[in-house]
């Protein structure tokens, strides 16, 4: 599979890794908003850095940024991050921003450090961190 989802306790990491299509992009999504952890999230964070190719175009990045609405609207809290380098990732995703189908702060970075950081300066008192496995 070509991202992996990591529940932590305030919030979801998601990696993609190797090829990601447009497909595989809504499904995770969906699986994010269909868990019932989602009305507790108060940060999404988003890692590209693993990607070897991202399918990408202008009409699919609406209709994932639409699709947004909704649940965001459920859970207003949310806070998004996303870590990319690759020039044709970050204009994607500045695509979807520039749409402006969410309020919540959206931000991007270079680092899944500099994601975290972030996010603890949008919520005080809160360090995201992975869970730690038992």
């Amino acid at each position: 599979m070509p991202y992996e989802l990591t529940w932590e306790p305030r919030g979801v990491y998601r990696r993609y890794v190797g090829d990601v299509t447009i497909a595989e992009r809504r499904e995770s999504f969906d699986r994010i908003c269909a868990d019932p952890r989602f009305d507790d999230l108060r940060y999404s964070i988003t890692d590209y850095l693993g990607t070897a190719s991202y399918e990408m175009n202008e009409r699919a990045t609406a209709e994932i940024a639409a699709l947004h609405v909704g649940p965001l609207r459920t859970n207003p809290r949310i806070v998004i991050a996303a870590v990319a380098t690759d020039e044709r990732i970050i204009a994607a995703i500045r695509h979807f921003i520039s749409l402006q189908f969410t309020a919540q702060p959206y931000r991007i970075f270079a680092s899944v450090e500099a994601a975290r950081a972030w996010i603890a300066g949008e919520e005080p008192g809160f360090a995201p961190q992975r869970r730690l496995a038992p």
